[in-house]
């Protein structure tokens, strides 16, 4: 990210302007929202798109490349907000460590229940949705549910450095979560391993 690319994105922070982000991974999708704070590994943005807020998504900050600035309080968007009773933007309710690769994922899950994961680089189309199980060092194990909300028999493995973005509380993962129900109970093959 070049000088004036770091000035928007510090401007956006300040000021709660919104803006439209680009990354250097090829394939990945544009995200615009609002910039709530940035760290050393993630960046956390509030969605917003077509004047509606749709929960949080977190990137890494090393594969921003532009900062498009979209307006501050005079944009259709923050004065939408505002009639709908939306701004100011609310906070994620949980602690989320933007300098722990594996922190955010467990303290998103935990309060969540489910979290979208992207492997941008690898597959910038496939989301994995699911409730993370277990981290390891490299590694984290997450119990997927598919797109008509049924949990997958067991969790599936994934290595931490190749998830990119993070989404969670948002409509989908919501409608997700509510029709999915609880992650059901352990069975034997994964008695070994701890939840």
């Amino acid at each position: 990210m070049n000088k004036r690319d770091h000035d928007v994105l510090d401007r956006a922070l300040d000021e709660g302007r919104l803006v439209r982000l680009r990354r250097t991974l090829p394939g990945a999708e544009r995200l615009e929202g609002f910039v709530l704070h940035t760290g050393p590994i993630w960046t956390l943005l509030a969605n917003c798109a077509d004047h509606q807020l749709d929960g949080w998504t977190a990137v890494h900050t090393c594969t921003l490349h532009k900062v498009r600035d979209r307006g501050g309080e005079e944009s259709l968007t923050i004065r939408a907000l505002r009639g709908r009773g939306l701004w100011p933007l609310r906070l994620p309710p949980a602690d989320l460590p933007l300098d722990d690769h594996a922190g955010l994922l467990a303290a998103a899950s935990a309060e969540y229940g489910l979290v979208s994961l992207h492997a941008e680089h690898i597959d910038p189309g496939i989301l994995r949705v699911g409730t993370v199980t277990e981290l390891r060092p490299r590694s984290l194990r997450l119990h997927e549910v598919d797109t008509e909300a049924r949990w997958y028999p067991k969790p599936g493995k994934y290595r931490l450095n190749d998830i990119t973005r993070v989404d969670f509380g948002t409509y989908y993962t919501e409608v997700l979560r509510e029709f999915a129900g609880p992650r059901p109970e352990r069975n034997a093959a994964e008695a070994g391993s701890p939840a």
